[in-house]
């Protein structure tokens, strides 16, 4: 009978996500942009070594749809600064004007929405599949999530205070994973104190930091709105630091809640020590882990930056100096916030869970 209904819902799941995917790769009218499909890409060696295509395409939207567009595109074999066309691929065009009976184009990019979905989709079908009803919720808190971050986004742009935005945001981030997940209840609300006072915690020691330290260098923090004063490079430093703690430590704070919680349930009368030195032996068994995770999602940005930097005799220190060292510092600050909120998950759950203000004496 579990057989069948897994079966049920593999199928309906599967097919709803085929569905899904074939309405975005022909979603070719959403677009403002011309779109053709190639339908053929002679090639042939130029004398410098490149490749030459001549691209034959049919147009799938606007005034031209179904129409034969004729392209040119030259790529260098080792594909690092060029791309290589084939039958089928789906292409942004900007049209030229039409001599005689033919229509050209120039290639303006690539469309790959549909490869995008797809990944999506086996994300969502494995959450579905592997998760169930939990799986669903954490696809619903992803999607709040999303649109949580899109209106601070065109909030910032209306003017709001970014750091002001950031604090707002990661309450609600916090708030709505917990309680999606986790349903309402007290370890919930415990994991949420956890979260909170911990990022808090890192927000503030960062900030004594930037404010009593040497200036920092801003001049190669990617993606920083040119022009820019210090007083607004450190308020999206600090974001970058608060956000990018809160998925760990709230990771952490609902292990440690609900080890502290079973322990409780199980012995009601455990003191403090004891519940202490058994957190702490799940936690050693997760901080590091956790900790390695933080390092590599910073850092995995800069592995292009070093091997091409190091390629051309600059050294790993200044590359680590100047480069990678807002990864770095994201990596300290959210390792600390790790640290932080095993203490701060097991205080909290011995006030609340076990009763009364005694019991966090």
């Amino acid at each position: 009978m579990l057989h069948k209904k897994f079966a049920a819902k593999l199928i309906i799941v599967l097919f709803l996500s085929l569905i899904v995917y074939i309405a975005v790769y022909n979603n070719f009218q959403v677009y403002d942009t011309t779109i053709a499909k190639v339908t053929s890409a002679v090639q042939s060696e130029e004398k410098d070594g490149s490749i030459r295509q001549a691209i034959t395409g049919t147009i799938k939207n606007g005034e031209h749809e179904g129409q034969t567009v004729t392209l040119k595109n030259t790529y260098d074999p080792s594909l690092a600064y060029d791309e290589r066309y084939s039958r089928g691929s789906l292409l942004f065009l900007s049209l030229n004007d039409k001599t005689g009976s033919s229509l050209t184009g120039t290639v303006t990019g690539v469309k790959r929405d549909h490869y995008a979905v797809l990944v999506l989709l086996v994300l969502t079908d494995l959450l579905l599949l592997a998760g169930g009803k939990q799986g669903f919720y954490t696809i619903i808190g992803l999607g709040l999530n999303i649109v949580l971050f899109y209106g601070m986004l065109t909030l910032y742009e209306a003017g709001v205070n970014v750091l002001s935005l950031t604090i707002v945001l990661v309450i609600l981030f916090s708030a709505i994973v917990l309680i999606l997940i986790n349903g309402f209840n007290k370890r919930t609300f415990i994991s949420l104190i956890a979260t909170l006072a911990a990022v808090a915690i890192i927000g503030l020691l960062s900030a004594a930091v930037i404010h009593f330290g040497p200036e920092l260098s801003y001049e190669f923090m990617e993606y920083l709105p040119e022009p820019y004063t210090r007083s607004e490079a450190n308020l999206l430093f600090l974001s970058e630091i608060l956000i990018g703690g809160l998925g760990v430590i709230m990771d952490i704070a609902v292990t440690i809640t609900s080890c502290s919680a079973e322990l409780i349930r199980k012995d009601p009368l455990i003191s403090k020590k004891a519940l202490l030195l058994s957190c702490r032996q799940v936690a050693d068994d997760i901080t590091g882990t956790m900790i390695n995770v933080v390092f590599f999602t910073n850092i995995a940005a800069c592995i292009p930056v070093f091997l091409i930097s190091m390629k051309n005799d600059i050294s790993f220190f200044t590359v680590m100096k100047y480069n990678a060292f807002f990864e770095i510092a994201r990596f300290l600050t959210g390792s600390m916030g790790i640290i932080l909120t095993i203490p701060l998950a097991i205080f909290a759950a011995s006030c609340f869970l076990k009763g009364g203000k005694k019991s966090c004496c």
